[in-house]
């Protein structure tokens, strides 16, 4: 029963984002956001602020964690099935794909490193203040 409510507590989050964009796009027209995204904002929302307690959806969490890939495969294979419209293009969309994941990576690892920065200040700082 634990895993029905906390399966439950997950859709709930993406159907409410769901209902959100599509109340935001009857008020603002040609505006899309997607539901699902909106509903893990407000679902991170509810676990920063413990509205929700990360123990209410662990298990289900880990398990879609762990099984990220499988549930990307049926995307994957539709792609294909329209491999001959891709095809054409082939090589600037692997010339795409390379630039957003550098780009990614880039920006990934310079917010980690200033990340690091600052909290090495802010340790320092509280070492200095407490002498």
């Amino acid at each position: 029963m634990k895993i029905f409510k906390q399966i439950a507590i997950i859709i709930g989050f993406s159907l409410l984002g769901e209902i959100l964009s599509w109340s935001l796009s009857k008020l603002i027209p040609n505006f899309f956001f997607p539901g699902s995204l909106i509903g893990m904002m407000i679902l991170f929302l509810f676990l920063n602020f413990n509205i929700i307690k990360i123990d209410t959806i662990a298990s289900v969490g880990s398990f879609f964690v762990d099984n990220m890939g499988f549930f990307f495969i049926p995307a994957a294979v539709s792609i294909m099935s329209y491999f001959d419209i891709i095809a054409p293009n082939i090589w600037k969309m692997l010339l795409l794909c390379m630039i957003s994941f550098l780009t990614t990576f880039c920006a990934i690892s310079l917010s980690v490193h200033f990340t690091l920065l600052i909290q090495e200040k802010i340790q320092k700082d509280r070492a200095n203040s407490h002498e």
